[in-house]
């Protein structure tokens, strides 16, 4: 038998399960975006984000004023597997031309001074904005006809989650102690 959906509240395991089922689902359309560009999936995600905080000035990956970001960073950043992102960023960086550029930290950032930090080069920028062209369209018409009040919601509930999360990446055990 199933739940009366009209009157059933929504069970919390609902709504963070629509999320992996929402983020299954989109990888069919990422790759799609991502067709014909010559990157994986993994590269196009490194560079948009690498774009993101350099041209978007994105407030949710840390960068600095020029825009680069620390590997460590980036790696806490990625949507898609970021395993093997040193050898992407290389490969990136040797590309003719360079898409990125990898350089030290500063030893005032408290990082490790073995540390590196990466941007995207104008080059880098060029050679993505097709792929964010195609994502932003994707977006735009798997969203069309979506009230804006639905938008805002949905938006605001998938950063509450993701803070929420992020204050607890340190200890997920906490996750786990409460009762449902």
């Amino acid at each position: 038998m199933t739940k009366d959906k009209r009157t059933a509240p929504v069970e919390p395991t609902d709504v963070v399960g629509s999320i992996f089922t929402a983020r299954r689902d989109l990888t069919h359309g990422v790759r799609a975006a991502v067709a014909g560009s010559g990157f994986s999936v993994e590269e196009a995600d490194l560079l948009v984000s690498l774009h993101g905080a350099r041209a978007l000035d994105w407030d949710d990956l840390k960068h600095d004023k020029d825009g680069f970001v620390a590997f460590n960073h980036l790696e806490k950043f990625l949507v898609h597997n970021p395993s093997l992102l040193s050898r992407r960023i290389t490969k990136l960086a040797r590309a003719k031309p360079p898409l990125v550029q990898v350089e030290n930290v500063d030893p005032a950032s408290g990082l490790h001074f073995n540390a590196k930090r990466v941007r995207i080069t104008d080059a880098g920028m060029k050679q993505i904005e097709p792929v964010w062209k195609r994502y932003r369209q994707m977006s735009a018409t798997l969203l069309k006809d979506i009230p804006q009040s639905h938008l805002k919601a949905h938006q605001s509930v998938n950063q509450q989650i993701c803070k929420r999360i992020r204050e607890r990446r340190d200890d997920l055990s906490e996750l786990f102690s409460a009762s449902p």
